[in-house]
């Protein structure tokens, strides 16, 4: 795994504001801490054999995606938290976004042959990253219509709704300490009789 010398939300720059993609536009049983429970205290990358639609090679590709948008920091990456499995959950169930992930990763395939020769999965992070940020920076302007767009902006939503309903992202990344119990409530509700 990559080291990173910046801090998430630097990488996170790159490949732009994971806020602004975190909408959560599914059903709520298609997000990652209700409909793969078992998944929530897992640290641990979840292997292909839990796939139901993507090949071996296209869940590697997808992996590495989610960790370039999700880096490993203080808290794991993406993929440790079974991002892709959660992405290829969503996709299965969809064949608009079934077309558009096979679409998707076959254009990073040509357009990684194009610049350096090589599959997408083989560059260097480097890159690896030199064509995502075009995709990323479009995506987030949300003026264009390009179906390699379209990929991202997808796997981006997906990655950022997987991670941040996971138990690592909710509760260790963003410190989420909702449904606890407190003694008294201080707030200043007052009813006059």
């Amino acid at each position: 795994m990559a080291t990173y010398s910046s801090d998430r939300r630097s990488v996170l720059k790159i490949l732009g504001a994971i806020g602004a993609t975190c909408a959560y536009p599914y059903a709520g049983d298609e997000l990652f801490a209700q409909a793969a429970p078992e998944h929530q205290h897992q640290h641990e990358a979840v292997p292909h054999d839990a796939a139901r639609f993507l090949s071996e090679a296209d869940f590697r590709t997808i992996s590495r995606i989610a960790d370039l948008i999700i880096p490993e920091t203080k808290t794991p990456a993406a993929s440790s938290v079974g991002v892709p499995a959660y992405i290829d959950m969503v996709i299965g169930r969809n064949s608009d976004q079934q077309a558009l992930v096979a679409d998707g990763l076959r254009w990073l395939d040509a357009e990684a042959g194009r610049q350096a020769g090589k599959k997408f999965i083989d560059l260097s992070e480097d890159g690896q990253i030199k064509i995502l940020e075009p995709l990323c920076e479009a995506a987030d302007a949300g003026n264009s219509l390009a179906r390699n767009v379209q990929f991202f902006a997808l796997i981006k939503k997906l990655t950022a709704d997987g991670y941040y309903t996971s138990r690592t992202g909710l509760l260790d990344e963003l410190g989420y300490t909702g449904n606890t119990v407190v003694s008294s409530f201080t707030g200043g509700c007052v009813h006059e009789h």
